[in-house]
């Protein structure tokens, strides 16, 4: 059974493909791009469905220019209820190709080289993935006003109040530096008098 599994898994790992843009034959000037193609290729578990990629290509003599807009639907969990969601992540992507004798500024990543004789077509299913992935928020809400988990009984304040009362102060994690603070306090004033 487990050697099944593993057999099946690394089948469907196999089956994953790079997102390719052609660009032999591509004219001078700008070209129009609509690129529809399946979230589950970006490798990141919370993408699901059709991701989407809009924008212009652009061609002045061996250097190409990619502007364009990348979006795909996911799935979450809310950063302060815990809640699943779901939610369209999109981001900005601006890409340029320049062929290696051109010698590109090597510390900008968003600059890649390729061989204008011998390649057909450029994969940029890792900078898709990478723009995506960097436009997750990091405290990602499943609504702006979401009010989040009571912190004494853990119910969720969106869909049901809780009888809980204010934690007195001595009982707070902010209890033992307030006092340190008023023993600081204290000290120095001993010192000043």
């Amino acid at each position: 059974m487990l050697k099944a599994f593993c057999t099946e898994a690394f089948i469907l790992k196999t089956h994953v493909s790079p997102v390719y843009l052609k660009i032999r034959g591509l004219g001078q000037g700008d070209t129009p791009i609509s690129l529809a193609f399946d979230a589950s290729l970006l490798e990141y578990p919370d993408f699901s469905g059709i991701a989407n990629l809009t924008g212009v290509f652009h061609r002045e003599g061996e250097t190409l220019d990619l502007k364009g807009k990348v979006s795909s639907e996911g799935h979450f969990d809310c950063t302060r209820c815990a809640e699943p969601f779901s939610d369209t992540i999109s981001a900005n992507i601006t890409l340029h190709f320049v062929p290696a004798h051109l010698t590109p500024n090597e510390g900008d990543p968003n600059v890649h080289t390729y061989d204008p004789l011998a390649e057909n077509e450029i994969d940029i299913l890792p900078d898709l993935r990478d723009a995506l992935i960097l436009a997750v928020p990091m405290r990602h809400l499943c609504k702006p006003n979401c009010k989040g988990l009571c912190p004494n009984c853990g119910k969720n304040w969106n869909t049901e109040p809780c009888n809980c009362h204010e934690e007195p102060e001595s009982a707070s994690e902010w209890a033992a530096l307030n006092r340190l603070r008023e023993r600081l306090r204290a000290e120095e004033n001993f010192k000043n008098n």
